[in-house]
């Protein structure tokens, strides 16, 4: 018989937490037939000798490569059995009775497409991980020097939705794919990740085809899952991978003609608002330094030095996506 949930996990250099993760599963799943697989890709960490030893349990897929979180959850989704398909961060900790409450959630509604929880960073506090579908001003609002004056500011917090209530249920646009609760019947209908997005958007893309296709999205905050965040994406290259994979979503949801012009006008917006942070950063960190505030120098300075890295490296690697 099938399980209920199959619980996919992609990490990369996560050992620690991915470990912890795994110790939170048997209580979050209690009551809950499930499955637990992990991909590997190639984080040279000792991630997947660290599973094979403490977990034996854990179906391990060790890749030779880091083939990106899409492609590595497409991997794990092939031979998965459940009922339900639980997309997980390895830096998160479901709490106790968590995941029973996903399935119920999802079993009781056919018309649900995919759920997920409320997440709490390791301080309680509670993190938004909802959002609308991105609009053009709102976009406008977050990466151009037009944020300076507040006119697309509304559009901004509506993308954000700054007006969730985030310990009621509702149906929602995008949840965050920390923790994303899928019917497998759903992802046999609307189809996997797409593996175009390395890593990054694949969450809004999937949850946006589930709802093209008839589906609502469910915020359910009767589960709660603690999330670290930014484990396995902390590195130099993140900015730029996010910014490829945004655009590639925007010509994939918006069309050629549209998307192209909103990236382009993206693109010009985002250089401007760095060349403008470029000058004003540098000389806040000299005249910080030269005051004695070494602390805020250092921060000003590191904006002014991620300001240059856009301008002279990384505005070019998302030319193509």
């Amino acid at each position: 018989m099938s399980p209920d949930l199959s619980i996919l996990i992609v990490a990369w250099r996560c050992r620690d937490d991915l470990a912890r993760c795994l110790e939170s599963l048997p209580a979050a799943a209690a009551g809950v037939a499930h499955e637990t697989l992990v991909v590997d890709n190639a984080s040279g960490d000792g991630t997947a000798r660290m599973v094979r030893e403490r977990f034996p349990e854990v179906r391990l897929i060790a890749n030779g490569e880091n083939r990106g979180f899409a492609a590595a959850n497409n991997q794990a989704l092939a031979v998965a059995t459940g009922r339900h398909v639980l997309y997980l961060n390895p830096d998160t900790r479901p709490e106790a009775g968590s995941l029973a409450v996903l399935v119920r959630t999802l079993d009781a509604d056919e018309g649900l497409g995919a759920a997920g929880p409320q997440l709490r960073g390791e301080d309680g506090a509670i993190q938004p991980s909802v959002r609308t579908d991105p609009t053009f001003a709102a976009l406008l609002h977050q990466y151009t020097p037009l944020r300076l004056l507040r006119v697309l500011a509304p559009a901004y917090h509506r993308y954000k939705r700054r007006d969730m209530d985030f310990t009621s249920a509702a149906d929602v646009d995008t949840l965050m794919g920390a923790a994303l609760c899928v019917p497998r019947r759903v992802l046999d209908e609307v189809g996997p990740m797409d593996e175009r997005f390395f890593v990054y958007h694949e969450e809004a893309d999937l949850c946006l085809r589930i709802r093209q296709a008839g589906y609502r999205v469910r915020f359910e905050p009767a589960a709660r899952v603690t999330h670290v965040g930014g484990v396995s994406s902390a590195h130099a290259a993140a900015g730029v991978l996010y910014l490829r994979n945004l655009y590639r979503f925007l010509y994939k949801h918006r069309g050629r003609l549209k998307g192209g012009a909103m990236v382009a006008a993206l693109r010009v917006g985002l250089w401007l608002r760095e060349a403008l942070q470029l000058p004003v950063e540098a000389l806040a960190a000299l005249a910080l330094l030269l005051v004695g505030r070494r602390d805020r120098a250092r921060r000003r300075g590191r904006r002014a030095a991620q300001a240059a890295r856009y301008l002279c490296w990384d505005a070019w690697r998302t030319l193509f996506v």
